[in-house]
């Protein structure tokens, strides 16, 4: 019962606090917007530019895609010393043959998948309404078709956690080794609303409409969303290049339930109850509430709260404090595993971002996490655990200089949720950025700084103009040492350190250095993506296992130029490199992977677009396992993309 009254009290609080607020506000109903849409993954963005407001009335839209895939690939890295293991569930994960720069798996073959979506419309003087039925089919190489082409169906998609697709780990070393197919016809969204936008209540998979991002985050993609060019994982540019018409990438994979919003003055609330993508046998729902006043221009306060209840199979996981808890021995060194079930967790936050001064931007977070589980090593152990950020940024010009000092705690947001298939996340324990082992997401944002870290972060950006900078430099401390006794802990996660001995604990250290540069002659387009992480851990006399020091510079080139608003190409070189050791004192880690790209999109006609990328990578170095084979191989993809909006 204290769970249910953690979670209706904070709601109760939201709403009340909405109209409240919104009475309160002097400020004019919003202008009248349509119902708000459902995630691109679901209906596929039209090419064409925006049209005027639809009449009043029934409106019928098609929007389709279809998407063919081809890798060729050979190497001895193709058939990984660790791949059988692991297909079976062992924590020793494959170095190779995956894309360094997308954690995607990369093997020989050729797939085929299409989606059409038929969205129904009515328009009325006080309401509005929609629905989306979805007819989808993939052939072929289910490995490229799973991590290559767009995101898939959510009926046939493995990585929510469905398994009409007949897809598992596998690596195939030529084509027609892991082939299947599947289709499916599917309602996949529905709403009505005020036509005036003051409110409207949605059904099916969608995103959501407004979240801040250190209480939920929706799960991260984890198929590579074809586009002509690259960028870095932590990239602090604005992406690779596109036509201004091309769908933008999704935030990542959709919710499935139902979600009311509500308008009023300044107010915007939102509610949501959904399943979050799972394992099969296994269930995450997830209840959220958000309420946010935006008084434009930059000032913004919101309030956010979270309650997720998880069910179903037991886990196995990477972290130490289930039930069945050990470490396995090997070269990548003591790599944790146990098994988990009945997660509870609450998270709330406060946030506000607002002006100091007609040039100081500021901006304040605050969240407490409660977290519980059930089949756990030592019950009674866990804590609350608390996010704290804040920053202050300063406008001169085209000019901005940042400054952000941050706290995740080891016991924020540490509910365990794995989802798709263990080869979501590529390589061994030493991959970057490695917040978990495993194919685990975080409920909270974990993209800028891992759990269990504290530091700060400057940021210097020129934007605008015919050269634009950005620069960054971070440094991030572990917050408590990973030893085995705080491990053992209800709820406690170290994401990237493995544990250490009590009497042997040390505190790692990351530096992160980011360079994005943007010229624009007459010519095109050039850009340079720079990031380089540094990791380092001392080790205790007599225990080398524990030490870890590398970095991992990487760097994307790209020249585009754009013929007409309705055509443009790239060409590009990129390089993902790694040296160092890892649970060694010796140098145990050196490889790189070197790739080169070209591409183009062209709007069609007002119907219809295309995409074309060809990309080739090679992989080289030291193998993951001592005088072991090598992890050597190469891979051409051809990614071929064609568009529809009638």
């Amino acid at each position: 019962m204290r769970w249910v009254r953690a979670a209706l009290i904070p709601t109760a609080v939201l709403i009340a606090a909405f109209f409240a607020n919104a009475r309160a506000s002097a400020q004019p109903m919003p202008s009248p917007s349509p119902s708000p849409s459902p995630s691109p993954a679901v209906s596929p963005q039209p090419t064409e530019s925006p049209s005027p407001t639809p009449m009043p009335g029934f409106h019928l839209t098609v929007d389709s895609f279809t998407d063919f895939i081809d890798t060729a690939a050979s190497g001895p890295g193709l058939q990984p010393p660790e791949g059988p293991g692991f297909i079976m569930g062992s924590p020793l994960s494959p170095m190779t043959p995956y894309d360094t720069f997308s954690s995607a798996a990369q093997t020989p073959g050729i797939a085929g998948l299409g989606q059409l979506n038929v969205t129904a419309r009515y328009i009325g003087a006080k309401y509005d309404a929609s629905a989306i039925i979805g007819a989808g089919l993939v052939t072929g190489s289910m490995q490229n078709a799973v991590y290559w082409g767009e995101n898939l169906m959510p009926m046939f998609n493995p990585h929510l956690g469905f398994t009409q697709l007949p897809y598992s780990v596998t690596f195939p070393t030529h084509a027609n080794q892991d082939e299947g197919s599947a289709s499916a016809i599917a309602p996949l969204f529905g709403s009505i609303g005020a036509h005036d936008g003051s409110w409207s209540l949605r059904g099916g998979f969608f995103d959501l409409n407004q979240s801040d991002r250190f209480v939920f985050v929706q799960p991260p993609l984890t198929n590579v969303t074809p586009a002509i060019g690259f960028a870095t994982a932590e990239t602090i540019g604005n992406g690779p290049p596109a036509l201004d018409s091309w769908p933008s990438p999704e935030p990542g994979l959709p919710l499935h339930g139902i979600d009311f919003t509500a308008h009023r003055g300044i107010a915007t609330l939102e509610l949501t109850n959904a399943t979050l993508p799972s394992l099969p046998g296994t269930s995450a729902r997830v209840s959220i509430a958000s309420l946010v006043f935006d008084h434009g221009e930059g000032t913004r306060y919101s309030a956010s709260f979270l309650h997720l209840v998880t069910g179903g199979d037991l886990l196995s996981t990477s972290m130490l404090f289930g039930m069945d808890a050990k470490t396995n021995p090997g070269p990548q060194g003591p790599l944790p595993t146990s098994t988990l079930g009945g997660q509870i967790e609450t998270i709330a936050g406060l946030r506000a971002a607002f002006h100091l001064s007609s040039s100081l931007d500021s901006v304040a977070e605050v969240g407490r996490a409660w977290y519980d589980a059930s089949n756990v090593l030592e019950p009674g152990t866990n804590r609350p655990g608390g996010f704290y950020h804040l920053g202050v940024s300063a406008h001169r010009g085209r000019a901005t200089l940042s400054v952000d000092g941050y706290r995740f705690e080891p016991r924020y947001a540490t509910a365990i949720l794995p989802y798709g298939t263990p080869e979501n996340v590529w390589s061994v324990a030493w991959s970057w950025p490695g917040p978990w082992l495993k194919s685990t997401y975080q409920l909270a944002d974990n993209t800028l700084l891992g759990i269990n870290r504290q530091g700060y972060r400057i940021r210097y950006g020129v934007d605008k103009g015919p050269l634009e900078v950005h620069a960054s430099f971070a440094t991030y401390r572990q917050i408590e040492p990973a030893t085995f006794s705080n491990e053992h802990q209800e709820g406690f996660v170290e994401g990237f350190y493995l544990p250490q001995f009590n009497d042997s604990a040390t505190l790692g250290i990351q530096h992160q250095y980011g360079l994005w540069i943007a010229w624009h002659p007459s010519l095109g387009d050039v850009t340079f993506d720079y990031i380089n992480d540094t990791m380092h851990r001392d080790n205790s006399p007599g225990h080398p296992e524990d030490h870890v020091s590398y970095q991992s510079p990487q760097a994307v080139l790209t020249f585009a130029h754009k013929f007409s608003p309705a055509a443009i190409a790239d060409i590009g070189f990129g390089r993902y490199a790694m040296r160092g050791s890892f649970a060694s004192t010796a140098t145990n880690i050196d490889y790189f992977q070197n790739v080169g790209f070209i591409g183009a999109q062209l709007t069609e006609s007002e119907y219809g677009a295309l995409l074309v990328q060809l990309r080739r990578s090679s992989f080289a170095g030291l193998p993951s396992i001592l005088n072991g084979p090598s992890p050597n191989f190469n891979a051409t993809t051809l990614i071929v993309e064609q568009r529809f909006h009638i």
